[in-house]
């Protein structure tokens, strides 16, 4: 649009593209299509430098984004560029309503069109065309003052307190040590999920989350998985045909429930009730089951006086008496629930043959509704791998396999996920600046812009980092998100101006001046539309929302200043000569 606008005033060797559309819209093309070429590729393969990371909402959030900036690059170069041509054809020519050439109430064609007038007045002007206020104010004003040598030091002197302000508090951004906000803390409805979870301790009767030990299991085979397609699909799970729930077995897992229900090491970690740990044992009733041939009492499978008889069943009977076990109800389900419904978890019955058999525990502190910080989950989950261990080193020649430690609510999934949070937001950020780095290598063929200009998108990416110390932002879920595609969203500026400066003639100033006056506007629209794009955002309910703008805000502003005054400075300092000839083999 920029392009088109400016065709109207072009310069004195540039006089020809006003004698037809046609040559009108081919300078445009020439003018804008590399340079939004370059930009649009590099910032989506920025985008892309997610897919670095294991975890799928970031890698989500790079292909969604990525495609959002390819799919706006082609309408751009073809729908909107197709809405110009028409608008020329049909209706530029055209005037309605309050127009001088309305006589009696109807429209009438303006001749000559405006296409024509422009091109009328470039000739009757002496200079070589008017340029609006703002192209002038970064052709002459801005320009001046970064040829300025005295404005350049204090550019120099300003960037350079900036950056190690700036980079001393991104030293001190750290993982998150509370729990994930989805709502301003000022919110009603946070305020009581905040004093929910903080303030008050688990009581017997709030419902912990379920932890399993479990014997039988292997590895996941992760053959096939793809959860960007198929989010639902986590794996098949193997079982191990080493397992045996032997009498030797049996013996050590009702061992194992009354450890976990007595030991004193264990009570920060399991849900106490009436002063012992909350187990969910199915061995118990089987056992009870196998000495009194029924299943009795919920008192009498506690005081566990059928322990003293000879209650274990053989490995080759086993099978056959769990057939029968499972057709009883059980006596600690309040809705008098099958041994399979109450234990579904627990016990892995294909029909013919347990395939694995585990024993589960409620956590003291997590429960399956919240989400808490990572240091106080790896506290928890530390604990129980500590107790898994001890488990294998008394069962696992016994029983044929390992314990498995694991929770269904996905919360140790989730605590590792925080941590890859922290790592993959580093490691995409950088991944995207090499990716800037080579493609603008590439396209300007040019080390010094190149490197120049990565150096622009890495010191917004310290300034980021640095500002959400500054207003006390942890790094958490949503954070590292928005740190990983920092590169994908602070690249465009500077390679616009990078490619007009390599495009352009004559000396380092006169580059420098050209560019700005080609560019200068263009950059500060998209500046302008995108960081006002971003300020709805600030008045957002849900924090994922209200941080995305003021993150988005503080890229793009950062983004443009840095690449307008630093980029544009040290360019202008180094005067590092581009040759644009270049030397052919002769054949």
């Amino acid at each position: 649009m920029d392009a088109y606008k400016q065709s109207a005033t072009p310069g004195a060797e540039d006089a020809y593209i006003l004698e037809s559309l046609e040559s009108r819209m081919s300078w445009v093309y020439r003018r804008t299509g590399t340079a939004m070429a370059i930009t649009s590729a590099t910032t989506c393969l920025a985008f892309l430098s997610t897919l670095a990371t294991p975890l799928n909402d970031v890698r989500a959030f790079g292909i969604f984004a990525s495609l959002v900036v390819f799919i706006d690059y082609v309408l751009v170069m073809t729908l909107f560029c197709t809405a110009v041509v028409i608008y020329h054809s049909k209706f530029e020519t055209k005037a309605c309503c309050k127009c001088k050439s309305i006589t009696a109430g109807f429209c009438k064609t303006i001749e000559p069109s405006p296409t024509v007038m422009a091109l009328e007045n470039f000739k009757s002007n002496s200079d070589d065309g008017k340029s609006d206020k703002i192209t002038k104010f970064f052709g002459e004003t801005v320009t001046d003052l970064i040829l300025n040598p005295k404005a350049r030091l204090l550019i120099a002197f300003i960037t350079t307190t900036w950056i190690i302000t700036v980079s001393i508090f991104a030293t001190k951004l750290k993982p998150t040590e509370n729990a994930e906000q989805f709502l301003d803390e000022n919110h009603p409805l946070q305020k009581s999920f905040s004093i929910l979870g903080d303030e008050f301790n688990t009581a017997e009767n709030d419902e912990g989350l379920d932890i399993f030990f479990a014997w039988g299991l292997g590895d996941v085979d992760r053959k096939g998985v793809n959860r960007l397609i198929d989010p639902e699909f986590f794996g098949n799970p193997t079982f191990l045909e080493t397992f045996s729930c032997n009498e030797e077995c049996q013996q050590l897992m009702v061992e194992a429930c009354d450890d976990l229900r007595s030991n004193a090491l264990y009570r920060p970690f399991i849900k106490q009730t009436d002063g012992r740990g909350t187990v969910k044992c199915f061995i118990e009733e089987f056992g009870a089951f196998s000495a009194i041939g029924s299943i009795p009492s919920r008192d009498v499978v506690a005081r566990g006086a059928w322990k003293d008889t000879n209650w274990q069943v053989s490995a080759e009977n086993f099978d056959s008496v769990m057939k029968n076990f499972l057709k009883e109800r059980s006596a600690f389900s309040d809705q008098n629930e099958k041994m399979l419904t109450y234990y579904s978890r627990e016990l892995g019955w294909d029909g013919a043959k347990l395939r694995y058999a585990a024993i589960s525990v409620q956590s003291s502190v997590l429960d399956p509704y919240s989400s808490r910080p990572e240091p106080i989950v790896r506290q928890q989950y530390d604990a129980m791998v500590e107790i898994s261990k001890d488990f294998n080193a008394k069962m696992e020649k016994t029983c044929g396999s390992k314990t498995i430690m694991t929770d269904l609510g996905e919360k140790f999934t989730f605590m590792n996920n925080q941590l890859i949070y922290v790592r993959s937001s580093v490691t995409t950020s950088f991944i995207g600046l090499g990716i800037a780095f080579f493609v603008i290598l590439f396209s300007t063929r040019l080390l010094h812009l190149g490197i120049l200009a990565t150096l622009s998108i890495a010191s917004v990416l310290i300034s980021v980092m640095g500002i959400m110390v500054m207003i006390n932002w942890e790094l958490g879920q949503m954070e590292a998100i928005l740190i990983s595609v920092v590169a994908g969203f602070s690249v465009d500026y500077v390679v616009h101006l990078a490619h007009s400066y390599e495009q352009a003639k004559g000396t380092t100033d006169m580059r420098i001046k050209q560019a700005f006056s080609e560019m200068g506007i263009s950059v500060m629209n998209g500046m302008v539309t995108s960081a006002g794009a971003s300020i709805p955002l600030f008045f957002c309910q849900l924090q994922f929302f209200k941080k995305f703008g003021t993150f988005l805000c503080i890229i793009i502003v950062f983004s443009w200043l840095f690449a307008n005054f630093a980029f544009m400075s040290v360019l202008a300092q180094l005067k590092i000569p581009v040759k644009k000839e270049r030397k052919c083999l002769k054949i």
